[in-house]
Parts: C-alpha cells; structure tokens; sequence
C-alpha cells in the first residue's frame, strides 16, 4: 500500500494477518447410506493482528483483521470393508471465500482503511480409511489434495481422530487437523498453513 502523500509503502504476510483468532467455528457433518458418504464441512474464522508499518513513522501503527468462510462437499465410495475397518476414495469441491480490512493509524500521513476480498472453488480428490481398533475404539484418517491452478496453484487437507463408540448410536472423537493454501492470481497471494485440535460428537439415526 503506498500513501497518497509520498512513497512510503510497506507489506505485511498472512503469517502477521492470521496471527491471533478473535472468534472461529467448524463443523463437519457425514451422512453415510450403504457404500456411499457424503462429508460437508463448514469453517468460519474471524481473525485480528497487528501488522508491522515501516516507514519512518508515516503511519504509526496498523492492524488487519481477516474474515474467512470455506465451504467443502465430498462425496466418497467405499472401495473395501471388513472387520479390520474400510477404505473410502471420491472427490469435490471446497469454496473459500476471505475478506481482510487493513487500517493504517495516523502518523505523519492521515490514517486510512483499505478492503480486498476474494473467493475461488477448488476441485479436491479425496481418501479416508477407518480402522477398528475394538468393538469401541477405531481410528480414521482423511486426506484430499486440489487446486491444480483452477482455484489454488495447490491446496491439501489431512485430519486424524481417535474414536470411541458411547453407545449404538453416539460416538465422540479426538484429533488434530492440518489445511494448506497456495493460491496465486493476479494481485492476491495468499500462502496460508493452519492447524490445530479438534473435538466431536457423532450421532447415528
């Protein structure tokens, strides 16, 4: 960004921008008939941080705050069933949507806000297998890869949980989830690496 009384200028990466969640929710449904599952999967992430402003004090500080919306629909078949547990293989689409409010507070140029928002869809090929540790506890892996420059230049997605059958018809699991970006069009670059805990519940009708 360039003040519109001189040249002074500075950039600040997404590493600064997703430094600090401000509020975030996720949610995944799976609904499962015969071979066939389909999985959606819900994220919303506000997000806010201060940003360093080089520039000999044009600007005395600055600060973006990022809001991000991605929307997934994989349709999965499986591919092989046992006692020991299933493999499932398919594809999709994943859509986000981001839109980021840079403020520049008043230095020795007046202070200024600017917004960008943009959105894409990705294709995604997608796996997940099921092992079934006991009558109770079972572990499932899932992986897509997508992008391949009709969205992203590329995008990945792999989460691992630890479940436990509470009764017929609930289950609860643990894990953790890793989501990777690299979209490059025109002005906007966004190289973006996320990943944390997850918890939830499973209910069987």
């Amino acid at each position: 960004m360039t003040g519109p009384h001189g040249g002074e200028s500075f950039t600040a990466g997404f590493g600064d921008i997703f430094g600090t969640t401000k509020f975030s929710c996720m949610g995944l449904p799976d609904a499962r008939r015969g071979n066939i599952s389909i999985v959606t999967d819900i994220m919303y992430l506000n997000l806010q941080q201060g940003v360093p402003v080089p520039g000999l004090g044009a600007y005395s500080g600055g600060s973006a705050r990022t809001q991000s919306v991605e929307v997934s629909a994989i349709g999965l078949y499986t591919v092989a069933d046992g006692s020991a547990g299933r493999i499932e293989l398919g594809g999709g689409v994943r859509g986000w949507w981001f839109d980021t409010e840079l403020t520049l507070d008043a230095g020795r140029l007046p202070g200024r806000t600017q917004n960008a928002s943009t959105s894409w869809v990705d294709p995604v090929i997608s796996a997940r297998g099921v092992l079934r540790l006991s009558d109770r506890f079972s572990l499932t892996a899932y992986g897509d890869i997508g992008g391949f420059g009709v969205g992203s230049v590329f995008t990945w997605q792999a989460f691992g949980t630890v479940d436990y059958q509470v009764t017929e018809s609930i289950s609860v699991s643990a894990g953790f989830r890793w989501i990777h970006i690299d979209y490059d069009k025109g002005s906007t670059n966004i190289a973006l690496n996320m990943g944390g805990p997850i918890i939830g519940t499973n209910l069987r009708f």
